[in-house]
């Protein structure tokens, strides 16, 4: 028994993207375009990266930096550094090393997420998280 498709979608390429589609079409041995992207949509394994962690380390690494800079400033202005000054940055560092350990916690515990339609997954409503990273 076939199955009914009624939902259409759209997609512009240029003439090589076209050229490659078909080719790799050719290579996967499908019919037609319409199958040759169902299967590789059903199929793919895709992995989703949370990108949070790495912009709050981005954005502590910035904060500190520019507290070195204006406590180098003062240094070269006073000859001398204050010993808050250096508790702080200390602190600072200390928060980011938490930030890295976290984002470090986040990929060994693999945070993968299958995206596609399996045959293993097809009835279910949720994406199993895939095995290993």
């Amino acid at each position: 028994m076939g199955r009914y498709r009624d939902q259409r979608i759209t997609v512009r390429l240029t003439e090589d993207e076209k050229e490659i589609l078909y080719r790799q079409m050719k290579r996967a041995g499908n019919r037609n375009v319409s199958d040759f992207i169902m299967t590789a949509a059903c199929t793919h394994r895709s992995t989703v990266v949370n990108t949070s962690p790495i912009l709050e380390i981005k954005g502590e690494v910035s904060r500190i930096g520019n507290n070195v800079n204006q406590i180098a400033k003062v240094a070269n202005t006073t000859h001398s550094i204050f010993a808050d000054d250096v508790e702080k940055l200390k602190g600072e560092l200390n928060a980011v090393r938490g930030l890295v350990e976290k984002a470090f916690g986040m990929c060994v515990e693999g945070r993968r997420m299958d995206i596609g339609i399996h045959e293993n997954s097809a009835d279910k409503d949720e994406y199993p998280l895939a095995a290993g990273v």
